[in-house]
């Protein structure tokens, strides 16, 4: 008998290859006979490595060409790290599943200090996002941030290569790749609040494919796909795209969920934070009155100076 094919779509990035092998590991223990076919996709991201993110459209450039192999029948799923994926979905597609997070911290890797607090002054710090970049120079302004980008083993690379005094990665990203022995610190949150889904991994699908969505409803982990909802929900309020420094971080625990979100001026010359703690029922409402409460103490003017720098430019 003929076995059922499966076809993933995912980016061809090690990191990506190596989630997309923890999906798969994960279906087929729930599906042994299942046949499933990798679609591997290079995206406009993938290709474009000399600019920053926020310069060229942002972290949705990781995953237009997975969601169109999706939409032309290529694909039946595509696997994300959840921290890329827009908080608006394409209308004829949906986020069927959310898998377990790992670590949602940020990193520091350094060959030389240990922490953020051993760093000389001056030394440079390598990252491209603006969360990162915004918060290191309100902790420590007398720090250079420079650009950093390139899959995890390039940034690596040219850290090795003497570019850098360290930089700054997602921790869970160095675990999936087995490189969780260059991480000199993980960074609490409160230095460097992480960004909405840092550390899971998300599965799309079609909409209207109630098949698929019933099948893959079993990979959800409940836990997470509400923590990363209301990290979404408090960026969707605040209708913030991935060129402003923001962070959202949510943990739940107890039936109650404690959420922390933030956004600067990416010169760290301002930053706005607040929290919200309460019955994870209400964690919708909660990201709205968080979000609301930031927009009307200043979020709103850094939002409206940093498009207009943008439309300027």
């Amino acid at each position: 008998m003929k076995k059922k094919i499966l076809r993933i779509a995912t980016r061809k990035s090690p990191l990506a290859l190596e989630q997309t092998k923890y999906v798969k590991k994960k279906i087929l223990s729930l599906y042994p006979n299942l046949n499933i076919k990798l679609v591997p996709i290079v995206t406009h991201g993938d290709n474009i490595l000399n600019k920053s993110l926020s310069k060229i459209g942002g972290k949705g450039l990781f995953i237009k060409e997975l969601e169109f192999a999706l939409l032309d029948n290529r694909a039946d799923i595509a696997i994300h790290s959840m921290k890329d994926l827009p908080v608006h979905i394409t209308k004829e597609l949906c986020l069927v599943s959310i898998c377990q997070r790992g670590n949602p911290l940020d990193s520091l890797v350094s060959n030389h200090y240990k922490s953020i607090n051993q760093l000389p002054k001056g030394a440079i710090i390598g990252t491209s996002s603006l969360r990162r970049q915004c918060q290191l120079i309100t902790y420590r302004p007398d720090l250079i941030v420079s650009p950093l980008r390139g899959n995890i083993e390039t940034r690596i690379a040219k850290l090795d290569q003497g570019q850098y005094d360290a930089i700054i990665l997602a921790t869970e990203g160095l675990n999936r790749l087995h490189l969780k022995h260059r991480i000199t610190q993980i960074i609490p949150a409160e230095l460097s609040l992480p960004s909405c889904g840092q550390g899971a991994i998300g599965i799309q699908s079609r909409l209207h494919d109630k098949k698929i969505l019933f099948f893959l409803s079993r990979l959800n982990h409940i836990n997470t796909f509400i923590e990363i909802s209301t990290e979404r929900a408090f960026c969707q309020n605040l209708e913030a795209g991935c060129q402003i420094p923001i962070g959202s971080y949510a943990i739940l625990k107890h039936n109650k969920i404690w959420l922390r979100g933030l956004i600067g001026s990416p010169d760290g010359a301002i930053i706005l934070k607040g929290e919200r703690f309460g019955w994870y029922e209400t964690a919708q409402e909660m990201a709205c009155s968080l979000a609301n409460e930031l927009l009307r103490n200043g979020a709103q003017k850094i939002l409206d100076d940093i498009y207009l720098t943008k439309k300027l430019n």
